[in-house]
């Protein structure tokens, strides 16, 4: 057998692993292993083999992986589910049915107690990173939001729920905006249904 480069073999370990972190536990395609380590096809299967045969990931040598539950992997990068629930506008407030669309598994590290899933339309909150289509990862919040000054959050108003950035004037809330094609919204009744913690894309 031909001699193994162990510095080579480390980085690919470590490529299947952050691969795995970067796209919710799904495992790089051999093409991709192939692409990205500069293999031929023969020697990104020795290779796959070699980490195989050490434990260092599960392979069934017909393109399946897998990393061992005992791996580092695991301790490192671990993962929750959070539920998905309904839409959340980023446009003029509107009332939007919320419904349990799923889960979806995040890396336990960007989870901040108890979260949810918003899937995000419109295009006010642009200026924050919010796009249309986005999943917004939100910490729920029980509290008036005098302390959220500043923060983009979720807030249910009389006319509905809506992703914007909290404000005080004073004992006044007020809703902003990041797009200026949007003015900001001075909301009579406000209930904060959580705070917003990032954006999940997908990249085209």
């Amino acid at each position: 057998m031909r001699v193994i480069n162990e510095s080579k073999l480390d980085e690919l370990e470590s490529f299947i692993k952050e691969y795995a972190h970067d796209n919710n536990g799904k495992m790089p395609v051999f093409s991709e292993i192939m692409d990205r380590m500069s293999m031929t096809k023969s020697v990104a299967y020795r290779y796959l083999s070699v980490l195989r045969d050490r434990n260092r990931i599960l392979y069934s040598g017909k393109g399946t992986l897998q990393i061992p539950e005992q791996s580092d992997y695991f301790r490192q990068y671990r993962s929750v589910k959070v539920p998905i629930y309904g839409n959340v506008i980023c446009g003029t407030p509107e009332e939007e049915e919320q419904y349990n669309d799923g889960y979806l598994a995040i890396p336990e590290e960007w989870v901040d107690g108890e979260c949810f899933l918003l899937r995000a339309f419109g295009d006010s909150m642009r200026g924050a990173g919010v796009d249309e289509g986005d999943l917004v990862l939100v910490k729920r919040y029980e509290g008036d939001g005098r302390d959220l000054n500043g923060k983009v959050v979720v807030a249910l108003t009389e006319d509905g729920n809506t992703l914007k950035r909290l404000f005080w004037d004073g004992d006044r809330p007020r809703l902003h905006p990041e797009n200026p094609a949007y003015s900001d919204f001075l909301p009579e009744r406000l209930m904060l249904q959580g705070v917003a913690l990032r954006a999940i894309k997908e990249i085209e």
